[in-house]
Protein backbone atom coordinates (compact mmCIF):
# COMPACT_ATOMS: atom_id res chain seq x y z
CA UNK A 1 0.00 0.00 0.00
CA UNK A 2 2.84 2.22 0.73
CA UNK A 3 4.75 1.81 -2.62
CA UNK A 4 1.34 2.25 -4.18
CA UNK A 5 0.74 5.34 -2.56
CA UNK A 6 4.27 6.62 -3.44
CA UNK A 7 3.93 5.91 -6.98
CA UNK A 8 1.29 7.84 -7.05
CA UNK A 9 2.83 10.75 -5.73
CA UNK A 10 5.63 9.87 -8.34
CA UNK A 11 3.39 9.90 -11.20
CA UNK A 12 2.17 13.47 -9.87
CA UNK A 13 5.49 15.10 -9.49
CA UNK A 14 6.68 13.81 -13.19
CA UNK A 15 2.94 15.13 -14.53
CA UNK A 16 3.74 18.84 -12.71
CA UNK A 17 7.26 18.87 -15.11
CA UNK A 18 5.58 17.57 -18.21
CA UNK A 19 2.92 20.34 -17.40
CA UNK A 20 5.69 22.95 -16.31
CA UNK A 21 7.31 22.53 -19.70
CA UNK A 22 4.26 22.62 -22.05
CA UNK A 23 3.16 25.85 -20.48
CA UNK A 24 6.68 27.31 -20.70
CA UNK A 25 6.97 26.36 -24.43
CA UNK A 26 3.20 27.44 -25.55
CA UNK A 27 3.80 31.14 -23.68
CA UNK A 28 7.25 31.09 -25.59
CA UNK A 29 6.59 29.73 -28.76
CA UNK A 30 3.01 28.72 -30.01
CA UNK A 31 1.17 31.92 -28.62
CA UNK A 32 4.52 33.89 -27.33
CA UNK A 33 2.78 36.40 -25.18
CA UNK A 34 4.84 38.46 -21.84
CA UNK A 35 3.60 36.60 -18.98
CA UNK A 36 5.53 38.49 -15.64
CA UNK A 37 6.33 35.03 -13.87
CA UNK A 38 9.37 34.40 -12.26
CA UNK A 39 8.52 30.60 -11.99
CA UNK A 40 8.87 30.38 -15.89
CA UNK A 41 11.71 27.99 -16.77
CA UNK A 42 12.71 29.99 -19.29
CA UNK A 43 13.56 32.91 -17.36
CA UNK A 44 14.54 31.09 -14.30
CA UNK A 45 17.40 29.65 -16.53
CA UNK A 46 18.45 32.37 -18.60
CA UNK A 47 17.82 35.39 -16.53
CA UNK A 48 19.23 33.67 -13.36
CA UNK A 49 21.23 30.58 -13.75
CA UNK A 50 23.32 31.76 -16.77
CA UNK A 51 22.99 35.62 -16.81
CA UNK A 52 24.00 36.65 -13.42
CA UNK A 53 27.20 35.12 -12.62
CA UNK A 54 28.83 35.52 -16.18
CA UNK A 55 27.61 39.39 -15.40
CA UNK A 56 29.22 38.91 -12.15
CA UNK A 57 32.60 37.32 -14.23
CA UNK A 58 32.47 40.74 -16.31
CA UNK A 59 31.86 43.39 -13.15
CA UNK A 60 35.23 41.37 -10.94
CA UNK A 61 37.50 41.09 -14.02
CA UNK A 62 36.34 43.89 -16.62
CA UNK A 63 39.55 43.52 -18.50
CA UNK A 64 39.78 40.20 -19.20
CA UNK A 65 39.20 40.10 -23.06
CA UNK A 66 38.08 36.32 -22.75
CA UNK A 67 35.31 37.22 -20.81
CA UNK A 68 34.42 40.30 -22.45
CA UNK A 69 34.24 38.41 -25.76
CA UNK A 70 32.15 35.34 -24.46
CA UNK A 71 29.10 38.44 -23.76
CA UNK A 72 28.07 38.13 -27.64
CA UNK A 73 27.56 34.63 -27.43
CA UNK A 74 25.66 34.46 -24.27
CA UNK A 75 22.11 34.51 -26.01
CA UNK A 76 22.76 31.74 -28.68
CA UNK A 77 24.59 29.73 -26.00
CA UNK A 78 21.35 30.22 -23.55
CA UNK A 79 18.60 29.64 -26.24
CA UNK A 80 20.41 26.38 -27.03
CA UNK A 81 20.79 25.53 -23.76
CA UNK A 82 16.81 26.38 -22.92
CA UNK A 83 15.88 24.14 -25.82
CA UNK A 84 17.90 21.03 -23.87
CA UNK A 85 16.45 21.95 -20.46
CA UNK A 86 13.19 21.74 -22.09
CA UNK A 87 13.77 18.46 -23.35
CA UNK A 88 15.89 17.29 -20.39
CA UNK A 89 12.87 18.46 -18.14
CA UNK A 90 10.05 16.81 -20.26
CA UNK A 91 12.26 13.39 -20.14
CA UNK A 92 12.67 13.63 -16.26
CA UNK A 93 8.89 14.21 -15.93
CA UNK A 94 8.07 11.04 -18.09
CA UNK A 95 10.87 9.08 -16.59
CA UNK A 96 8.84 9.68 -12.86
CA UNK A 97 5.51 8.34 -14.57
CA UNK A 98 6.71 5.59 -16.47
CA UNK A 99 8.64 4.41 -13.05
CA UNK A 100 5.44 4.50 -11.44
CA UNK A 101 3.93 1.84 -14.19
CA UNK A 102 6.97 0.18 -14.10
CA UNK A 103 4.77 -3.34 -13.31
CA UNK A 104 3.07 -2.58 -16.82
CA UNK A 105 6.41 -2.57 -18.55
CA UNK A 106 8.62 -5.56 -20.07
CA UNK A 107 10.57 -6.35 -18.56
CA UNK A 108 10.36 -4.53 -15.69
CA UNK A 109 12.51 -1.05 -15.32
CA UNK A 110 14.35 -2.00 -12.17
CA UNK A 111 16.16 1.03 -11.08
CA UNK A 112 15.20 4.73 -12.30
CA UNK A 113 18.44 4.82 -15.00
CA UNK A 114 15.95 2.24 -16.95
CA UNK A 115 12.74 4.51 -16.47
CA UNK A 116 15.37 7.66 -17.74
CA UNK A 117 16.49 5.21 -20.92
CA UNK A 118 12.81 4.42 -21.90
CA UNK A 119 11.62 8.04 -21.40
CA UNK A 120 14.62 9.31 -23.78
CA UNK A 121 13.92 7.00 -26.12
CA UNK A 122 10.25 7.21 -26.16
CA UNK A 123 10.33 11.80 -26.26
CA UNK A 124 12.85 11.07 -29.38
CA UNK A 125 11.30 8.36 -30.41
CA UNK A 126 14.05 6.46 -31.50
CA UNK A 127 12.59 3.42 -29.26
CA UNK A 128 14.74 0.13 -29.70
CA UNK A 129 12.17 -2.29 -28.83
CA UNK A 130 14.25 -3.89 -25.88
CA UNK A 131 11.28 -2.04 -23.60
CA UNK A 132 7.96 -2.70 -24.55
CA UNK A 133 5.15 -1.19 -22.92
CA UNK A 134 2.38 -3.68 -21.97
CA UNK A 135 -0.85 -2.24 -20.80
CA UNK A 136 -3.38 0.61 -21.96
CA UNK A 137 -1.85 2.99 -19.37
CA UNK A 138 1.75 2.64 -20.04
CA UNK A 139 1.33 2.70 -23.61
CA UNK A 140 -0.48 5.85 -23.24
CA UNK A 141 2.12 7.20 -21.75
CA UNK A 142 4.77 6.04 -24.47
CA UNK A 143 2.13 7.62 -27.37
CA UNK A 144 2.48 10.87 -25.21
CA UNK A 145 5.59 10.93 -24.78
CA UNK A 146 6.26 10.60 -28.47
CA UNK A 147 3.96 13.04 -29.81
CA UNK A 148 5.21 15.63 -26.88
CA UNK A 149 8.94 15.15 -28.44
CA UNK A 150 8.01 15.42 -32.08
CA UNK A 151 5.82 18.46 -31.19
CA UNK A 152 8.42 20.01 -29.11
CA UNK A 153 11.51 19.36 -31.66
CA UNK A 154 9.43 20.71 -34.23
CA UNK A 155 8.51 23.95 -32.07
CA UNK A 156 11.69 24.73 -31.77
CA UNK A 157 12.81 24.84 -34.92
CA UNK A 158 10.40 27.48 -35.93
CA UNK A 159 11.19 29.67 -32.49
CA UNK A 160 15.05 30.16 -33.65
CA UNK A 161 14.23 31.00 -37.58
CA UNK A 162 11.71 33.48 -35.75
CA UNK A 163 14.65 34.74 -33.10
CA UNK A 164 16.88 35.20 -35.71
CA UNK A 165 14.57 36.90 -38.16
CA UNK A 166 13.86 39.06 -35.41
CA UNK A 167 17.07 39.59 -34.59
CA UNK A 168 18.47 40.55 -38.24
CA UNK A 169 15.62 42.94 -38.47
CA UNK A 170 16.40 45.09 -35.43
CA UNK A 171 20.40 45.23 -36.75
CA UNK A 172 19.20 46.22 -40.12
CA UNK A 173 16.99 49.61 -39.22
CA UNK A 174 19.40 50.49 -35.89
CA UNK A 175 22.31 50.40 -38.29
CA UNK A 176 20.24 52.86 -40.50
CA UNK A 177 19.24 55.25 -37.75
CA UNK A 178 22.62 55.25 -36.25
CA UNK A 179 23.92 56.18 -40.07
CA UNK A 180 21.90 59.04 -39.61
CA UNK A 181 23.29 60.26 -36.37
CA UNK A 182 27.27 60.06 -37.28
CA UNK A 183 27.73 56.70 -35.93
CA UNK A 184 26.98 57.59 -32.43
CA UNK A 185 24.17 56.62 -29.55
CA UNK A 186 23.11 60.34 -28.91
CA UNK A 187 20.18 61.38 -28.96
CA UNK A 188 21.38 65.36 -29.20
CA UNK A 189 22.84 64.42 -32.42
CA UNK A 190 20.05 62.84 -34.08
CA UNK A 191 17.71 65.70 -32.74
CA UNK A 192 20.22 68.64 -34.38
CA UNK A 193 20.84 66.40 -37.29
CA UNK A 194 16.76 66.35 -38.08
CA UNK A 195 15.85 69.65 -37.17
CA UNK A 196 18.44 70.96 -40.12
CA UNK A 197 16.63 68.53 -42.54
CA UNK A 198 13.67 70.08 -44.56
CA UNK A 199 11.89 66.95 -44.05
CA UNK A 200 12.59 64.48 -41.27
CA UNK A 201 9.43 62.37 -41.66
CA UNK A 202 11.16 59.44 -43.61
CA UNK A 203 13.77 58.84 -40.66
CA UNK A 204 11.24 59.41 -37.91
CA UNK A 205 9.02 57.07 -39.71
CA UNK A 206 11.98 54.31 -39.57
CA UNK A 207 12.34 55.26 -35.60
CA UNK A 208 8.52 54.65 -35.29
CA UNK A 209 8.68 50.96 -36.74
CA UNK A 210 12.04 50.16 -35.41
CA UNK A 211 10.31 50.72 -31.57
CA UNK A 212 7.56 49.33 -32.47
CA UNK A 213 9.21 46.14 -34.04
CA UNK A 214 11.12 46.62 -30.55
CA UNK A 215 7.98 46.69 -28.07
CA UNK A 216 6.37 43.75 -30.08
CA UNK A 217 9.25 41.09 -30.91
CA UNK A 218 11.21 41.42 -27.70
CA UNK A 219 8.13 41.06 -25.47
CA UNK A 220 7.28 38.14 -27.10
CA UNK A 221 10.75 36.23 -27.68
CA UNK A 222 12.24 37.97 -24.40
CA UNK A 223 15.22 36.06 -25.06
CA UNK A 224 16.38 38.63 -27.99
CA UNK A 225 17.07 41.38 -25.46
CA UNK A 226 19.74 38.95 -24.57
CA UNK A 227 21.48 39.32 -28.17
CA UNK A 228 24.04 41.51 -28.74
CA UNK A 229 24.71 44.36 -31.34
CA UNK A 230 26.55 42.55 -34.07
CA UNK A 231 28.43 46.19 -34.38
CA UNK A 232 30.75 46.94 -31.77
CA UNK A 233 30.08 50.46 -32.44
CA UNK A 234 26.08 50.28 -31.54
CA UNK A 235 24.29 48.55 -28.42
CA UNK A 236 20.48 47.99 -29.95
CA UNK A 237 19.93 49.52 -26.37
CA UNK A 238 21.67 52.47 -25.91
CA UNK A 239 19.81 53.25 -29.45
CA UNK A 240 16.73 53.00 -27.82
CA UNK A 241 17.97 55.03 -25.61
CA UNK A 242 18.90 58.35 -27.90
CA UNK A 243 15.80 57.51 -29.99
CA UNK A 244 14.10 57.78 -27.06
CA UNK A 245 15.90 61.14 -25.99
CA UNK A 246 15.05 62.44 -29.60
CA UNK A 247 11.47 62.03 -29.53
CA UNK A 248 11.58 63.49 -25.95
CA UNK A 249 13.18 66.59 -27.52
CA UNK A 250 10.99 66.87 -30.33
CA UNK A 251 8.03 67.01 -27.66
CA UNK A 252 9.94 69.67 -25.34
CA UNK A 253 10.40 71.99 -28.07
CA UNK A 254 9.49 70.91 -31.45
CA UNK A 255 8.72 70.82 -34.27
CA UNK A 256 5.22 71.10 -34.32
CA UNK A 257 5.03 68.79 -37.46
CA UNK A 258 6.41 66.11 -35.99
CA UNK A 259 4.74 65.89 -32.93
CA UNK A 260 2.64 62.86 -33.56
CA UNK A 261 5.17 60.46 -34.45
CA UNK A 262 7.05 61.65 -31.40
CA UNK A 263 3.98 60.19 -29.55
CA UNK A 264 4.14 57.26 -30.79
CA UNK A 265 8.03 56.54 -30.81
CA UNK A 266 7.78 57.57 -26.84
CA UNK A 267 4.82 55.78 -26.08
CA UNK A 268 6.17 52.54 -28.23
CA UNK A 269 9.59 53.11 -26.18
CA UNK A 270 8.41 53.71 -22.68
CA UNK A 271 5.68 50.82 -22.76
CA UNK A 272 8.64 48.46 -23.98
CA UNK A 273 11.59 49.97 -21.27
CA UNK A 274 9.16 49.36 -18.70
CA UNK A 275 7.96 45.91 -19.89
CA UNK A 276 11.53 44.63 -20.31
CA UNK A 277 12.58 46.46 -16.58
CA UNK A 278 9.07 44.65 -14.93
CA UNK A 279 9.98 40.97 -16.85
CA UNK A 280 13.59 40.88 -15.48
CA UNK A 281 12.35 42.30 -11.53
CA UNK A 282 14.46 45.62 -11.66
CA UNK A 283 14.66 48.27 -9.34
CA UNK A 284 14.27 51.78 -10.73
CA UNK A 285 16.96 54.01 -10.57
CA UNK A 286 16.48 57.56 -9.55
CA UNK A 287 15.03 60.31 -11.69
CA UNK A 288 16.57 63.13 -13.43
CA UNK A 289 16.26 66.71 -12.25
CA UNK A 290 15.52 69.52 -15.29
CA UNK A 291 18.33 72.18 -13.99
CA UNK A 292 20.56 69.18 -15.68
CA UNK A 293 19.74 70.15 -19.06
CA UNK A 294 19.23 74.30 -18.89
CA UNK A 295 23.09 74.56 -20.51
CA UNK A 296 22.66 72.23 -23.41
CA UNK A 297 18.93 74.13 -24.53
CA UNK A 298 20.54 77.31 -24.37
CA UNK A 299 23.06 75.39 -26.25
CA UNK A 300 20.39 74.79 -28.82
CA UNK A 301 19.50 78.24 -28.54
CA UNK A 302 15.88 78.13 -26.95
CA UNK A 303 13.85 80.72 -26.59
CA UNK A 304 13.12 79.76 -22.83
CA UNK A 305 15.56 77.43 -21.69
CA UNK A 306 14.46 77.12 -18.40
CA UNK A 307 11.24 76.06 -19.31
CA UNK A 308 12.23 73.66 -22.12
CA UNK A 309 14.30 71.53 -19.78
CA UNK A 310 11.50 71.25 -17.64
CA UNK A 311 9.25 69.69 -20.00
CA UNK A 312 12.54 67.34 -21.41
CA UNK A 313 12.82 66.34 -17.99
CA UNK A 314 8.90 65.23 -16.95
CA UNK A 315 9.59 63.38 -20.39
CA UNK A 316 12.84 61.74 -19.83
CA UNK A 317 11.66 60.84 -16.28
CA UNK A 318 9.38 58.34 -17.52
CA UNK A 319 11.86 55.82 -19.52
CA UNK A 320 15.15 57.04 -17.82
CA UNK A 321 15.17 54.76 -14.62
CA UNK A 322 13.62 52.00 -16.90
CA UNK A 323 16.58 52.81 -19.19
CA UNK A 324 19.43 53.24 -16.54
CA UNK A 325 18.43 49.78 -15.19
CA UNK A 326 18.57 48.23 -18.35
CA UNK A 327 21.99 49.17 -19.60
CA UNK A 328 23.22 48.57 -16.08
CA UNK A 329 21.98 44.78 -16.12
CA UNK A 330 22.82 44.30 -19.75
CA UNK A 331 26.58 45.67 -19.50
CA UNK A 332 25.59 48.30 -21.45
CA UNK A 333 26.39 51.84 -22.01
CA UNK A 334 23.90 54.75 -21.76
CA UNK A 335 23.27 56.70 -24.85
CA UNK A 336 25.33 60.01 -24.64
CA UNK A 337 23.39 63.04 -24.08
CA UNK A 338 25.65 66.50 -23.12
CA UNK A 339 26.35 69.65 -24.77
CA UNK A 340 29.83 67.93 -25.80
CA UNK A 341 27.35 66.35 -28.95
CA UNK A 342 26.84 70.00 -30.58
CA UNK A 343 30.37 70.47 -30.52
CA UNK A 344 30.90 67.36 -32.68
CA UNK A 345 28.40 67.82 -34.48
CA UNK A 346 30.23 71.42 -35.43
CA UNK A 347 33.07 69.59 -35.98
CA UNK A 348 31.58 66.74 -38.42
CA UNK A 349 29.71 69.77 -40.46
CA UNK A 350 33.19 71.87 -40.50
CA UNK A 351 34.96 68.78 -42.72
CA UNK A 352 35.88 66.48 -39.98
CA UNK A 353 35.49 62.88 -41.10
CA UNK A 354 34.13 59.51 -39.84
CA UNK A 355 37.58 57.74 -40.34
CA UNK A 356 38.90 56.36 -37.24
CA UNK A 357 41.99 56.94 -36.40
CA UNK A 358 44.58 54.97 -34.09
CA UNK A 359 44.16 57.57 -31.05
CA UNK A 360 40.10 56.59 -31.76
CA UNK A 361 40.13 52.89 -31.52
CA UNK A 362 42.27 52.95 -28.12
CA UNK A 363 38.63 54.16 -27.07
CA UNK A 364 35.98 51.89 -26.73
CA UNK A 365 32.55 52.46 -28.74
CA UNK A 366 29.42 53.75 -27.65
CA UNK A 367 27.29 50.96 -26.41
CA UNK A 368 30.63 48.31 -25.71
CA UNK A 369 30.84 46.42 -22.37
CA UNK A 370 34.68 48.45 -21.52
CA UNK A 371 32.97 51.69 -21.67
CA UNK A 372 30.23 51.03 -19.66
CA UNK A 373 32.06 49.28 -17.19
CA UNK A 374 34.69 52.58 -17.10
CA UNK A 375 31.58 55.19 -16.88
CA UNK A 376 30.10 53.27 -14.26
CA UNK A 377 33.62 53.69 -12.65
CA UNK A 378 33.82 57.05 -12.85
CA UNK A 379 30.26 57.52 -11.38
CA UNK A 380 31.23 55.43 -8.01
CA UNK A 381 34.09 57.60 -8.08
CA UNK A 382 31.94 60.64 -7.89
Amino acid sequence: MATHVQDIFTAIAGLILIIWVISDVFQSIIVPHYRPSRFRLSHILTSRILWIPLRTLVARYPNSRLIRDSLPMFAPFAMMTLLACWLTVMMLGYSLILWAERTHIAPHLKCMEDSIYFAATSVLTVGFGDVVACTFLSRATVVCAAVSGIVLLALTVSFLFSTQSHFHGREVNSQIISARSQQTCDGLLLFENLRKKDDASSILELCERWMIDIYQSHTSYPLLMYFRSRSSRISWLSQMGAVLDTAALILAVGPDQYRDIAHSIFDAGTRALAVFANRLTLNRSAGVQSEHYVTIFRALKVPDAVSAATRFASYRQVYFGDLQVLCEFFVVAPPAFNVASLNRLDELVSGETLAITAQHKRVSAPGSTQEFLLKRDELVRK
